[in-house]
This record gives C-alpha cells, structure tokens and sequence, in this order.
C-alpha cells in the first residue's frame, strides 16, 4: 500500500499563513515598542545605562564609571539594536546633548543598581521654560524643578519604592516587575 503525501487541511493551512503573517509583524511590533521606549536622547542614555549596569552586552553588570566607558559600551552594541533605539551611532556625541537646550547632559557616572533600579542618573542643564529634564534608569523622564533638580543632582531620590529598592519617590520604576527597564535590551548582543 502506498502512502499519499500530507496535505494540509483548508484551516491548516490558513493557520500556518497566519502564523507567517504574525511572525513578520512581531518584529515591526518591537521596533516600535523600543522606539516608543526612547523618545529623548536623555531616555536613551537612562536606558543605555539601566543596560550596563544590569551587564547588558558586558561579561559583568555595573555602571560606567565616565563618559568615555560610557560611549565605548554604546559604540559596542549591534547596529540592529541601535537602530530600534534611534541612535546613530556616527553621532554618538550628538545622544549625550539635549534636543531641548542643546547643551551636553549632566550624567551621575559609578552609580550602583541593578534589576528593579531607579535612579537618576541623566540631568539637563538649562531645559526648557525653568523645568529640568531627568532620565531614570527605570525608563522615565521627569521634568522637575530647581529643589527636586538639585536633590536628584545629588542623589537624594526621596522614598523608596516596594522592596525597598532606593527610586525616584511614589509612583516611580516598575514595582514588582523584576524585569530590566523599560527599552532596556534584555538579550545578549547579535
């Protein structure tokens, strides 16, 4: 007796098409979900740092200890992934200014964290209409004023969030997510 070749079924193979069809849109789906995660260059480099401390692309987690590790380990990550971000990395320079007041970012280098942290940790230096941008490395940016600036500035970030993690006060980070960052890269480097 011999034995016909398979033949999908009409829902079959309506399924596997359907299947194929979803795969290739997941991929835009990310590419927009990272892309909303890093609207500002002060979001990028939160989450580039969220990233390093967190051992992102690193063979060990912790924070760049200056400017120049910093954009090191930013030069280093896949240009796919860089992309996602909108980071182009031939102006790399260009990510550590503000789009606000043009004037290069404040950064608090060698600060500890890890999954869970939020910290601040990207500081305007002018901003715009007396209102300061700060990026976290749990994702955010808050536009703050001089008082909250200047305890942030020096590391000072209110109350703690669930767990007792130090964070950026009430309502700040992801509490109980466990999970890296908002627009953090969260697999190892292609």
């Amino acid at each position: 007796m011999a034995l016909s070749p398979w033949r999908p079924s009409a829902p079959a193979a309506l399924l596997a098409s359907a299947a194929i069809l979803f795969a290739g849109c997941s991929s835009d789906t990310t590419a927009r979900d990272v892309a909303a995660l890093n609207t500002s260059n002060a979001q990028r480099l939160a989450n580039f740092y969220a990233g390093m401390q967190n051992g992102y692309a690193t063979s060990k987690g912790g924070a760049p200890d200056d400017e120049a590790a910093f954009k090191s380990y930013i030069s280093a990550y896949p240009a796919d992934k860089l992309k996602m971000m909108g980071v182009d990395i031939a102006k790399v320079d260009d990510l550590f200014k503000s789009e606000r007041d043009g004037k290069p970012f404040k950064i608090r280098y060698k600060v500890g964290g890890g999954r869970g942290s939020v910290d601040p940790v990207v500081f305007e230096q002018d901003g715009k209409d007396g209102k300061r941008q700060v990026g976290f490395t749990g994702g955010k940016v808050e536009e703050v004023d001089q008082a909250t600036y200047d305890q942030y500035l020096a590391g000072k970030t209110g109350t703690a969030p669930p767990g007792g993690a130090t964070g950026a006060g009430p309502g700040g980070g992801r509490p109980g997510s466990g999970g890296p960052p908002p627009g953090a890269p969260t697999g190892p480097p292609k």
